[in-house]
């Protein structure tokens, strides 16, 4: 056999000589690795992150909240309501889905927290005044506008600002088992938090007392009326039966007078049977009127909390520790996998640190000052 053939079969059997060292792949423990070498890099971020939240802490103010609670209750005219036999059978039913133990959705709870959370109400809160907190004089009032400091030319897009405002800080919640509605008030100040829950809910009793009670006083005014229009006409059924005695003093001794006199002896028995249920009618109503004044019973006012919520320090410093290792860890593994891509793909990677290192000479590109266009 010719030696070049020899020689040509030897040829695979010689090993390939390589370019450079051959790379390890990107498994989780090299990941692991890598970040444990960029430790630095993990330090940084948290020293950022703890500077960040220091400066957050003196720059956002602090937020102080007040809690109140009240209970609504029943009026009468719902007792009577819910004592019937086949309204009893759905309090426990009307009870869950927060109607309260009768079926008027007005008395439920879930109504008192819509009733707080409508623009109504809020819009008379921010025209309340309350103690200026931004002065050391007790006796300086402001109304909520004027504290939360609303620069608008406009009033009425003030107005829409500060109920916005109110919106986030005002917040309102009910439990259907006990009828119990609590209230959250967050402010900047602890006195002013306490006020404006306060307020809230004499707001909430005011539109009882506005509403309800109006109610109450139409349906004693309506009955009032009835009952002094059935006393007139059960006088004059008696006065007709008054004179039918006296002009027929031997009336048993006539068939026709007698049927007149069972006739108006009807008359004055039908309007005497009106007159007292009207007037037990009336007296309830009277009853109701003043009853129906007071639906809600306070359970715990607000007092101005002591304890701010924000800013809590060793919180915040947890936090920010935690926060940072996470940020430092996910930025040391960023930049591994993006060093392991840059070694094997060196080319691409050249090109693309070459086009973000061009950038910024793009941006100082200016025209000369003698350039003129010439069209």
């Amino acid at each position: 056999m010719p030696s070049h053939d020899l020689q040509q079969m030897a040829l695979p059997l010689t090993p390939a000589v390589s370019d450079g060292p051959e790379r390890v792949p990107l498994t989780f423990g090299v990941w692991i690795a890598g970040i444990i070498r960029r430790w630095p890099l993990v330090l940084k971020v948290m020293g950022v992150v703890l500077v960040l939240a220091a400066i957050g802490s003196v720059v956002i103010p602090p937020a102080y909240r007040a809690r109140a609670s009240f209970v609504t209750n029943i009026s009468s005219s719902g007792k009577l309501t819910g004592g019937m036999g086949g309204a009893s059978a759905m309090a426990g039913l009307a009870t869950q889905f927060g109607l309260g133990a009768t079926g008027d959705p007005s008395e439920s709870p879930n109504f008192y927290v819509k009733l707080i959370e409508s623009d109504e109400l809020r819009r008379r809160l921010v025209h309340s005044r309350f103690a200026d907190p931004r002065t050391d004089n007790p006796r300086d009032s402001a109304s909520l506008i004027e504290i939360l400091k609303i620069k608008n030319s406009n009033s009425r897009r003030r107005e829409e600002i500060a109920i916005k405002q109110v919106s986030k800080s005002v917040l309102a919640s009910f439990d259907a088992k006990t009828n119990l509605v609590a209230l959250t008030v967050n402010s900047r100040w602890s006195d002013l938090a306490a006020a404006m829950a306060n307020r809230t809910i004499g707001l909430v009793d005011g539109f009882n007392r506005e509403q309800r009670v109006s109610r109450a006083r139409s349906k004693r005014a309506f009955l009032e009326q009835r009952l002094n229009s059935s006393n007139s006409d059960l006088q004059a059924a008696e006065e007709r039966l008054r004179s039918f005695y006296q002009q027929n003093r031997l009336w048993r001794n006539s068939p026709h007078l007698v049927f007149e006199e069972g006739r108006l002896q009807r008359s004055v028995d039908v309007a005497q049977s009106l007159y007292l249920t009207l007037q037990q009618q009336f007296e309830a109503a009277r009853l109701d009127e003043f009853n129906d004044a007071a639906l809600i019973t306070i359970v715990d006012p607000a007092v101005p909390p002591q304890k701010a919520q924000w800013p809590r320090y060793w919180l915040l410093l947890a936090s920010s520790l935690v926060l940072g290792a996470i940020l430092g860890v996910l930025a040391a593994g960023s930049a591994t996998i993006l060093s392991d891509w840059s070694a094997r793909n060196p080319a691409t990677a050249s090109e693309l640190s070459d086009s973000l290192a061009a950038i910024p000479r793009v941006r100082r590109r200016r025209v000369p000052d003698g350039a003129r266009i010439v069209h």
